[in-house]
């Protein structure tokens, strides 16, 4: 298959799109020199590709209401448009149809020389339970400081604005606020309010009333230097390595972190390291008898089959297979003129080869490429504690919506920005618009998860936890855990009531005891 076939991933700095129509001044990013007719070509190449080759496009959205924004987005273009403004219809077709792998991406020398000019916001931010904080103490303003307006838009709009640029699976909205906390954040800005010489902001910390300050502009770099000093960067820093296992002795528990799955193939070195990884410390878990186990998969936007599946063939008790179902809408590269991968006669003979049953319009991957996994031998028997936070996805929410499924987990933290019943992905496919050359990626191959139907999950859901914990205002500011603080309250719970039984169960009659 395509050398990027098994490759599920995403990655908020991998995203490049815009918003809002507002007017601005001509810089070196208009289309000023395109005419309406080139436009509409850039945008119609769009829209029949989507139709030819995007197997998710109905996933969310019925026929109708994706034929309706197309018509409606369409009737919007107009000569002398800014890429902004351009890029904005376009975005929205493409983060309407929900899902996490769409990007759309500028043309490196109009990135470049935005990039240069002094017109983005300063100051690295912090998005939490609905509020924005400096992420960075900056001249007179106070790390911690909340956001009340910047430049006369209210937080909370603001908050919306800036957050409308990660395309996430189906209509979840936790991961598209957890972008705010990247550096992308002053792009983002750009994106939604244009080009500023200054910002006007209005805040307050916790010793001060509101007050109002005026930021200058800085360009990109400057950004970027200041996010490199953010005071979460000492939190965010602690998960440093791929994969890593400790022993918490006082609650007798183990902890595994898995940041990514981006680790190499089944044939390559890197899943052949990780595959002995995780055999010797599951025959660890094993042998010394441990009672709970947490998994931490925060952060981890996906990576290669089948790294993902190795690791929940460790922590159940079925046999299982990746999906339910799998199929592609074509097997020979539509708009080949506009495709910019070099591997367009290698797809289509692959997709030929493994999506060969066709039905209804779909061509449906054969069984003999879904392979069924048994549970290991040194499978975990125990409490089983997984932690999720909005930046999972692609291959990393495949694996939290299994682990999803078996009673004896427990999801501790926030909704992942990648779906629990499927999500499109696997093979990713690039093209660029003639005139525009904007480049617009998606992934092709429409998943259903074999997951479990489950109350607290409805189709359009990134997984949701069975216990929500974000961190707090208090817990940002003294770099502390609070979703690990809270799986670990958890087990300790989970031991007392565990003595309690066993105490009961050897004296019984305390549980019935009356008094006279």
């Amino acid at each position: 298959m395509k050398l990027l076939k098994n490759v599920r991933f995403f990655t908020l700095l991998a995203v490049i799109f815009l918003s809002s129509c507002q007017q601005e001044k001509p810089t070196t990013t208009q289309t000023s020199e395109l005419s309406k007719e080139q436009l509409y070509q850039d945008f119609e190449i769009l829209r029949s590709t989507f139709l030819q080759a995007n197997s998710g496009l109905y996933k969310y959205r019925t026929k109708e209401s994706i034929d309706s924004i197309f018509s409606t987005i369409k009737k919007q273009i107009h000569s002398n448009m800014s890429y902004r403004n351009f890029y904005n219809l376009l975005w929205k077709v493409i983060d309407y149809t929900g899902s996490c792998h769409n990007t759309l991406r500028y043309p490196d020398s109009l990135d470049k020389a935005l990039n240069q000019q002094k017109i983005f916001f300063p100051i690295p931010l912090k998005h939490i339970n609905g509020k924005l904080f400096t992420n960075l103490k900056h001249d007179n303003i106070p790390l911690g400081s909340e956001i009340i307006s910047i430049n006369t838009i209210p937080q909370h709009q603001f908050s919306k604005l800036i957050s409308n640029y990660v395309s996430t699976d189906g209509f979840n909205k936790t991961g598209k606020f957890a972008s705010i906390d990247t550096d992308w954040l002053a792009f983002y800005i750009y994106l939604a309010i244009g080009e500023q010489s200054q910002f006007t902001i209005k805040y307050k910390s916790k010793e001060s009333s509101i007050k109002k300050g005026i930021l200058n502009a800085v360009n990109y770099k400057q950004f970027l230097t200041n996010y490199k000093s953010r005071h979460s960067k000492t939190y965010e820093n602690r998960k440093n390595k791929d994969y890593n296992y400790r022993y918490i002795d006082s609650i007798q528990t183990g902890y595994l972190e898995v940041n990514t799955f981006a680790l190499g193939g089944k044939n390559s070195d890197g899943h052949k390291k990780y595959a002995a990884f995780l055999q010797t410390i599951f025959t660890k878990l094993k042998s010394e008898n441990t009672p709970s186990l947490i998994v931490d998969i925060r952060g981890n936007g996906g990576g290669n089959d089948p790294n993902d599946l190795l690791l929940y063939s460790y922590l159940t008790k079925r046999v299982f297979r990746e999906n339910t179902a799998a199929f592609t809408i074509f097997q020979q590269v539509p708009n080949i003129n506009y495709y910019i991968d070099d591997d367009a006669k290698e797809l289509s003979n692959e997709l030929r080869e493994e999506f060969t049953i066709y039905k209804q319009g779909k061509y449906y991957q054969q069984a003999n490429f879904n392979k069924v996994w048994q549970p290991n031998k040194n499978a975990f028997k125990g409490t089983i504690i997984l932690l999720i936070d909005p930046y999972v996805a692609s291959a990393g929410s495949l694996f939290a919506s299994l682990v999803k499924s078996d009673e004896q987990s427990t999801l501790i933290g926030e909704e992942t920005l990648g779906g629990y019943y499927g999500h499109t992905g696997h093979i990713p496919v690039s093209y660029q618009l003639p005139n525009t050359k904007l480049t617009l990626t998606f992934s092709i191959v429409d998943l259903l998860q074999d997951v479990k139907q489950l109350a607290d999950q409805k189709f359009g859901d990134g997984v949701q936890p069975d216990i929500k914990s974000r961190q707090t205002y208090l817990d940002f500011l003294n770099h502390k855990d609070t979703q690990l603080n809270t799986a670990i309250e958890f087990i300790q719970k989970q031991q007392v009531l565990k003595q309690e039984k066993k105490f009961s169960g050897l004296y019984p009659f305390f549980g019935s005891c009356q008094y006279f």
